[in-house]
């Protein structure tokens, strides 16, 4: 038979109806598919997305349908919200299940590529479930999660191919691929250029979808063009003024006191996030203001330290931070000994941004044992920072110049050559202006080195490009040359 049991009620598939110790209750057959659908979850959240969408397609109904026919199966049921014996509602996301369920029917589904038993009443349904398993995966902020993240929105986008939130999770699964893939000289730019398109579509399926908007937005940001980031966020933030997330977005595609405000108002919403500071930080930085950045940064750390393990955003590179804030005042030892924790931290993570991390941290402090002379310490740090992203221009910089039997090498234009050609394939101009820069304030030639510091400058006139040149140990050379006082000051009134 047909039937799902729940003490005393029991449904039957083949009449949709709902029957108490065998008697018939008053409640109308769509109703009774809604309530077989959350009782064959046994448990799992049912999103409200998800029951509109198999229930209530291409309908355009209220925020309060559902709510509504929730609470006239209660009513059959002889339930309440307050205490649920049946029907627990998580608060602006779905609903549980939480009675023990018995099933007589023969089912089957597929889920997160296994077969999975899951009900008639979830036919049709796989689709948004994989939505809700692309979901969880990008909300633990797993590098190793990425793949199956990807997987799931996939499906979901084939399987509903209507359905605007899918193309959303899809956009941001392949931001966070390309996002883990930055540090490298060839990132995965596919993965932003398919982003943009998902977000695209999200936009033109369901123009009210905040998160459409959000998605378009942060993937603009990581292509650099910030007025079209900042455009869709504006979108993202009339339809969702509380939402954090959208506020974070703003704050990664703004610069100087906009990016302040965006993250004041992104803390706010979501107190202790570490991640805004970071990126308040980084303007205190540009605009050597090494005290206030040190605050910020340590605040950050701070919220880091009282979450760990307990949070699913796992902020990375606070200690770096640090770490250049205190070699920008000038104490040296500290910011070695924050570049390795930083380091060493990053190494047991495996979060999106971790080993970005990593390898910035091992640089920095790389070129600060360089600049005490400490060469074999430093080619040790440098390979660290290769092992973790082959190839990268700045570790093989300062590979380069600690030299291969412990002496400086008389010349790197062999290795600033192939680092400049690798960087220039793999569209990033910023960098590969900053490691010229670098390369030449450490071959003794300032004038060559400002040259090309004001080039990038001149490049990017109104972001964040150049902020670490004040404190990282990387320019120190630069920071020593007739003519930095100028660029100093560019790079502060950039960051006002």
């Amino acid at each position: 038979m047909a039937r799902l049991t729940f003490t005393p009620f029991s449904i039957d598939r083949r009449s949709w109806s709902l029957l108490r110790d065998g008697v018939p209750v008053s409640l109308s057959p769509k109703l009774v598919q809604v309530l077989a659908c959350l009782a064959e979850a046994r448990g799992e959240l049912v999103t409200r997305e998800l029951l509109l969408e198999r229930f209530w397609p291409d309908v355009i109904v209220t925020d309060n349908t559902l709510t509504r026919a929730v609470a006239d199966i209660r009513k059959a049921l002889g339930d309440e919200a307050d205490t649920p014996r049946f029907i627990q509602t998580q608060a602006r996301r779905g609903y549980r299940f939480v009675s023990a369920v018995t099933d007589e029917a023969p089912v089957t589904a597929v889920m997160a590529g296994d077969a999975t038993p899951v009900g008639d009443a979830l036919r049709g349904l796989e689709p948004f479930v994989a939505w809700e398993r692309g979901r969880a995966m990008l909300e633990s902020m797993r590098a190793t999660g990425l793949p199956q993240a990807v997987e799931a929105f996939t499906r979901a986008v084939t399987g509903a191919p209507h359905y605007a939130a899918a193309y959303a999770g899809l956009a941001n699964a392949h931001i966070f691929r390309y996002e883990a893939t930055r540090i490298d000289d060839g990132p995965d730019n596919e993965a932003l250029t398919t982003a943009v398109a998902a977000a695209l579509r999200a936009t033109a399926l369901d123009p009210p979808l905040g998160e459409g908007w959000g998605a378009l937005g942060h993937a603009r940001a990581s292509e650099g063009r910030y007025d079209d980031a900042r455009a869709a966020l504006g979108q993202a933030l009339s339809m969702e003024p509380r939402n954090w997330r959208h506020h974070y977005r703003l704050a990664l595609a703004t610069w100087g006191e906009s990016r302040l405000r965006a993250v004041e108002k992104a803390d706010a919403l979501l107190p202790g996030f570490p991640g805004t500071q970071l990126q308040a930080a980084m303007v205190f930085v540009a605009r050597q203001a090494f005290g206030f950045a040190a605050d910020v940064a340590l605040r950050g750390a701070t919220a880091q330290e009282a979450q760990s393990g307990r949070s699913n955003y796992p902020a990375t590179g606070l200690l770096w931070i640090r770490g250049l804030t205190a070699y920008g005042a000038g104490d040296h030892a500290t910011a070695c000994d924050l570049f390795a924790a930083e380091a060493a931290y990053a190494r047991k993570l495996d979060s999106v941004y971790a080993r970005e991390s990593r390898v910035v941290a091992c640089e920095s402090l790389g070129f600060a044992l360089l600049a005490d002379a400490h060469y074999d310490a430093a080619r040790d740090v440098f390979a660290s920072a290769l092992e973790a992203s082959p190839d990268r221009a700045r570790a093989r910089l300062g590979f380069g110049l600690a030299g291969a039997t412990g002496a400086p090498m008389a010349s790197l234009s062999d290795v600033v050559t192939s680092v400049s050609a690798r960087l220039e394939a793999g569209g990033k101009p910023v960098e590969q202006a900053l490691v010229l820069a670098a390369a030449a304030a450490w071959s003794g030639e300032p004038s060559m080195a400002l040259q090309h510091a004001d080039r990038l400058l001149a490049m990017t006139p109104d972001d964040s490009s150049g902020w670490s040149l004040p404190a990282d140990p990387m320019f120190a050379p630069l920071r020593r040359a007739d003519g930095y006082a100028r660029l100093a000051a560019r790079l502060a009134a950039r960051a006002a």
